[in-house]
């Protein structure tokens, strides 16, 4: 008996600490508050494999709907900012056989993860949306292909896209060294910068980078906020990874964690959205 109410004790702690419960008051994403600190202006950008034929492809197709207006209209109905104008760049290699096998299979594999407002499902639904999500659909149509859409492990991104198991990475991925010396990378479409996301009773206490020295800072493994915390020499000891960034948030709201360092465009998404 006694084991069993400890078990039930346990777990209405964790659903407390999330805040998915009544069991005081629930923490939300209205909740959280976005602290600036610093970072620098990062470009978006779609992962093929090295020497792919599908890089230009895609950049072709992007650079129609941009002319027609199509990623304007995403855009505006995510509250994101894509390019105004758009020319690609990526050398036309006929020869990898990317085109050929995604065109004879019907559809193209994209790497993703719960990522809003770039790739996320609604509450009850099965269907990938947002901006990246809609945007890969509209560049299927345009080349008479379907989309689906597989979650991946992020810190795994490029050995997934190597072995094959998707034929791109396309979720608001910042154009790094790491990833166009494994990958061919299109030319970006959108900007982002990394931010801090803390509990807006703690914003004060938390608002530089200096006063966020020697405490837990939440991290998607691999992402450009890991990279970030990494590289700074009064964070990086706090540094806590996770396997995606939306858990990166839940740590801050469940207080596992006192900062997360993530994107802005999903800071903003989720808390101001």
């Amino acid at each position: 008996m006694k084991k069993f109410l400890a078990i039930i004790v346990s777990v209405l702690t964790v659903f407390c600490a999330i805040g998915l419960t009544a069991c005081g008051s629930k923490v939300t994403y209205k909740d959280l508050e976005i602290v600036e600190i610093g970072g620098e202006t990062e470009a978006f950008g779609i992962a093929f494999r090295k020497g792919s034929d599908m890089t230009r492809k895609v950049e072709d197709a992007i650079a129609e709907l941009v002319s027609e207006g199509k990623l304007n209209e995403l855009a505006t109905k995510y509250g994101v900012a894509g390019v105004s104008e758009y020319v690609p760049t990526a050398a036309a290699n006929e020869t990898s056989g990317d085109w050929k096998k995604i065109s004879e299979n019907g559809k193209l594999v994209v790497g993703i993860t719960d990522y809003k407002p770039m790739d996320y499902k609604e509450e009850g639904s099965s269907e990938w949306i947002g901006f990246d999500a809609d945007l890969a659909k509209a560049v299927g149509q345009k080349l008479g292909i379907s989309v689906e859409f597989k979650e991946i492990e992020w810190e795994n991104k490029l050995l997934d896209l190597e072995a094959g198991r998707i034929d791109c990475i396309w979720n608001g991925m910042t154009i790094t060294n790491e990833v166009t010396s494994a990958a061919d990378v299109t030319k970006a479409y959108m900007e982002n910068r990394q931010v801090a996301v803390v509990l807006k009773k703690n914003a004060e206490k938390y608002s530089s980078i200096e006063k966020m020295a020697g405490v837990r800072i939440a991290v998607e493994s691999g992402s450009a906020g890991a990279k970030f915390v990494e590289s700074n020499e009064s964070l990086k000891s706090g540094l806590v990874a996770v396997t995606a960034q939306s858990d990166a948030f839940l740590e801050v709201m469940s207080g596992k964690s006192e900062v997360a360092v993530v994107d802005y465009m999903m800071a903003k998404a989720l808390i101001e959205g």
